[in-house]
């Protein structure tokens, strides 16, 4: 967290709590959590798990007709323009100065962002709604080369690639497609891999289930503990890549891609698994809780980003026979409102 003010607070939208000491600051997170909650019961609620500034991974700048290169100001389109921020890695935040000179070259054709990833192996780009033309590859590929820059990609078309962007997961190197979701920092990332790992280890499963996989965060722990792990996402990149990787290892994971909204997993197609970890987007998976209210899958980690979503889809697994063991915020959101949650759900 950031515990003095940034210089852009209260003029860029990205933070909503600073200035605060940390046991002040996790008491104020602590009880909007609580508030959302309300009376939804739970056995147990772990300590807040929280985070240094400094080590996000991934920033969306947003770039306007005039050039302006930044963060929306809150609730509002308006981009504030940065120099840096506290909560990016140095590597990102070296960036932002040099894609300021290049935007000046061609960016008032349109307003749009550009997605920075520090990846495992580097630095990859992706530009978002961002009206390129045939003369600005060669300014772009100068840029990454002088950048070290790995991929840069706009839209569906790859501008450069020095080499392919790498996640490890578990030991495992998997390309990482320039718009599948990654979890803003490794280190939270860690933390929520534990809290879930904290309930299977010692346990063996015939077969489990990562829904909502990503390009399989979870999958590739779960392999660890079962014979089979089936992972399901609605990201077709994800999944291919996902599949591609599980298969060349020779690992036990079988990946589909499924619109889990449209489609969820059937009741029966849930009794098949012993475990299941669910981790959906922010609108939570309201749909596919209300099959698996009825399933008989023991154990159920739910991970959420959106607290008030996941309250709504916990009251339909209460409703269905199961009980929140445990409760595990997150704070991967620093010095803001927003939290994330790790909840161990069983039934008897």
């Amino acid at each position: 967290m950031i515990e003095n003010k940034c210089i852009y607070f209260e003029k860029c939208g990205g933070c909503q709590i600073q200035g605060l000491t940390i046991q002040n600051y996790c008491t104020e997170k602590q009880n909007q959590l609580l508030k959302i909650l309300g009376d939804l019961p739970y056995d147990e609620m772990a300590p807040m798990q929280t985070f240094p500034s400094g080590i996000r991974r991934k920033a969306t700048l947003k770039v306007d007709y005039g050039c302006n290169t930044g963060f929306y100001k809150f609730k509002s389109n308006d981009v504030v323009p940065i120099n840096k921020c506290p909560l990016l890695r140095d590597e990102i935040n070296a960036l932002i100065q040099p894609l300021k000179k290049l935007f000046k070259s061609f960016v008032k054709r349109s307003e749009g962002g550009i997605v920075i990833t520090s990846a495992d192996n580097g630095l990859c780009i992706h530009f978002e709604n961002i009206a390129l033309m045939p003369t600005d590859t060669p300014k772009i590929r100068t840029f990454a080369e002088e950048h070290n820059i790995l991929h840069i990609t706009s839209g569906n078309v790859e501008v450069y690639k020095q080499a392919e962007p790498i996640i490890i997961f578990n030991g495992t190197k998997i390309p990482y497609p320039p718009k599948t979701f990654l979890q803003p920092t490794k280190e939270s990332e860690q933390k929520i891999v534990d809290a879930v790992l904290d309930v299977i280890r010692g346990k063996h499963f015939k077969t489990s289930a990562d829904i909502f996989c990503g390009l399989g965060l979870f999958s590739f722990y779960l392999r660890d503990f079962s014979d089979t792990v089936f992972a399901y996402d609605c990201d077709e990149d994800a999944i291919k890549h996902l599949a591609k990787i599980a298969h060349s290892n020779h690992f036990n994971i079988m990946a589909k891609s499924v619109d889990l909204f449209k489609h969820p997993l059937s009741t029966e197609k849930l009794n098949e698994f012993d475990f299941i970890v669910l981790d959906p987007p922010r609108d939570g998976a309201k749909a596919q809780c209300l099959k698996l209210r009825d399933a008989t899958t023991k154990t159920v980690v739910y991970i959420s980003c959106n607290p008030v979503a996941f309250t709504t889809d916990a009251k339909i697994l209460i409703n269905g026979g199961y009980r929140i063991k445990k409760i595990t915020p997150i704070d991967q959101f620093p010095n803001t409102t927003h939290l994330e949650l790790v909840a161990v759900f069983e039934r008897d």
